[in-house]
């Protein structure tokens, strides 16, 4: 109910928004409350991949990453591959797996488990998915 009051007063293309900031801080806290509002379920997942999250999302994978920051955006994308009624659509899929494929192989055990746990999600979506 709240998530939905936060997105009704059109605060996600302002976290999108937010996502290009020059400051890490002020990106990290938009992923932060973007994940949240991913995590609420399909339709709001959709409708923050319309936004144009996904792009933004995976520009933050990269070797200069403080590490509680990568977490961060690794817990987002498995919100993004989470839900299966319906699963995400095979575009967002497309961008998002080869990003899994590179966090799989990181040294963190908490990056590796929500790394395992998107592609689970995406592998439980059925034969489409894969």
């Amino acid at each position: 109910m709240q998530t939905m009051q936060v997105v009704k007063a059109n605060a996600v293309p302002k976290f999108i928004q937010l996502l290009s900031s020059p400051h890490q801080n002020v990106c990290e806290q938009a992923v932060w409350a973007l994940g949240n509002i991913i995590g609420d379920g399909p339709e709001l997942r959709d409708f923050v991949i319309q936004s144009g999250v996904i792009p933004l999302l995976l520009r933050f994978i990269n070797p200069e990453i403080p590490l509680t920051f990568l977490r961060n955006v690794t817990w987002v994308i498995v919100n993004l591959c989470r839900n299966k009624d319906p699963p995400p659509h095979l575009d967002s899929v497309k961008l998002i797996v080869p990003a899994l494929a590179g966090l799989i192989t990181h040294d963190d055990v908490n990056i590796l488990v929500d790394t395992v746990w998107a592609i689970s999600y995406l592998t439980d979506s059925g034969e489409e998915q894969i």
